[in-house]
């Protein structure tokens, strides 16, 4: 049906008793072919815009309810070519109010300040997002046809308001709307891959230091763990670099983030910032002991702690990939004396290790403790003598020790490959 023989909006609301929305083409650009009107698609985009503008609408809310659906549901009455009018579900009451009236009248409020982008803006900070969200669908649908849209809203007590918006503004307020700006920063991750989806492009991992990242995997790294190298146990020790990226749109004052795994290493050696850490505390507590030269005999210049922890991180390095992490930086003869010098059979590793660190030395035995059999007390001689001279030996190489820790320390903390 023509819409030129339609009945005026206001007659049709009066009549009706409900309200009356008429969306009409006013002028097409002659540059461009006439696009049909589809008028299922604009009835469904003016319904989705008017729910959010409910006065029942909360902060919380991501869909409309059912009573905020039903209040505001509009049907297709006419329709044409170039034109298309809906009319309310509900009727007006005494006071010639339907249900929906105070948001198509919000709606038509909006669609007027969509003239002028300032005034959308402003408009825009006192809606909702899913407001602003979904009336940017209905524009776009608008802006779809190519044309001026003359916009109508007759109330069953209110007279017949109308408005035009041409293309540019369509889509000056769609481009606002729509207009996103992305931001990107690059982590370099260290920590346990709690979960990998290659097929689902997925991930999650836990950084050192607590931190949690989870999101999409590029596809160069999905086919990689999916064909060449599929990792087949978790959680696991890997570095990654992480693009997180956020989407700020400025129009509903809202930013989302997502993580994005671009590089990962499930074999990134150890971390030079914990065995530095680690290894100068140790070095800080030997080169301690070693100031002390006088009373070597009488001290242990790497107690039994410290040996353990020693041992612990030496074996670490060595049980490591030489080409990352930790390794990369290190000389191998460093590490290798390293472990020798530490070595359980050494002066070192038998001082520490040993019972005998309180040990008492023959020469300050007074007479309450003095050993009357012969053997015993020669005994005592012999293992005095004997720890006198693993003293000896193991201050000696625990000044060695301090030299090849310190060299450690500083490759360590060089970062600078080998």
């Amino acid at each position: 049906m023509s819409r030129h023989i339609w009945k005026s909006a206001a007659s049709e609301a009066a009549d009706s008793g409900r309200d009356v929305i008429s969306l009409l083409v006013s002028s097409i650009d002659s540059s461009e072919e006439p696009v049909k009107l589809d008028g299922q698609e604009l009835a469904e985009a003016i319904r989705n815009a008017l729910f959010p503008l409910d006065s029942r609408w909360s902060a919380n809310m991501r869909r409309a309810s059912a009573s905020i659906r039903k209040d505001n549901n509009f049907d297709v009455a006419l329709r044409s070519d170039d034109g298309i009018r809906l009319v309310s579900s509900g009727t007006a009451d005494l006071f010639g109010l339907t249900p929906a009236t105070k948001a198509a009248q919000k709606l038509f409020e909006f669609m007027q300040s969509t003239r002028d982008i300032d005034s959308l803006r402003a408009s825009s900070q006192h809606l909702h997002a899913p407001a602003v969200l979904a009336y940017g669908k209905l524009l776009r649908a608008l802006l779809n046809l190519r044309a001026a849209i003359i916009i109508e809203l007759a109330a069953p007590a209110g007279p017949c308001r109308e408005t035009e918006l041409s293309v540019q503004q369509l889509q000056d307020a769609v481009s606002y709307i729509e207009e996103t700006e992305i931001s990107s920063i690059f982590l370099r991750v260290r920590g346990s891959l709690q979960a990998f989806n290659p097929a689902g492009k997925l991930f999650l991992l836990e950084g050192e230091d607590g931190r949690r990242f989870t999101g999409r995997i590029t596809k160069e790294i999905a086919q990689h763990y999916t064909k060449a190298a599929p990792i087949t146990k978790l959680p696991i020790l890997s570095e990654a670099l992480i693009e997180r990226r956020t989407a700020y749109q400025a129009s509903i004052d809202a930013a989302s983030t997502v993580d994005i795994l671009t590089e990962l290493d499930t074999d990134p050696g150890e971390n030079r910032e914990e065995l530095e850490a680690r290894f100068q505390k140790v070095y800080n507590r030997l080169k301690t002991a070693l100031a002390h030269e006088d009373d070597y005999l009488q001290t242990i210049p790497v107690s039994a702690a410290d040996y353990s922890e020693l041992t612990e991180l030496t074996d670490r390095l060595l049980a490591s990939n030489p080409s990352k992490g930790a390794r990369r930086t290190m000389d191998s003869s460093d590490l290798t004396d390293l472990h020798m010098l530490l070595a359980e059979s050494k002066p070192i590793g038998r001082l520490a290790l040993s019972d005998e660190g309180d040990f008492e030395d023959t020469d300050d035995i007074d007479a309450d403790h003095y050993v009357h059999d012969p053997s015993a007390r020669a005994a005592k001689s012999k293992a005095a003598a004997e720890r006198s001279r693993l003293a000896s030996a193991a201050f000696a190489d625990s000044v060695k020790l301090a030299g090849r820790l310190l060299k450690v320390i500083d490759a360590l903390h060089d970062d600078t490959p080998i």
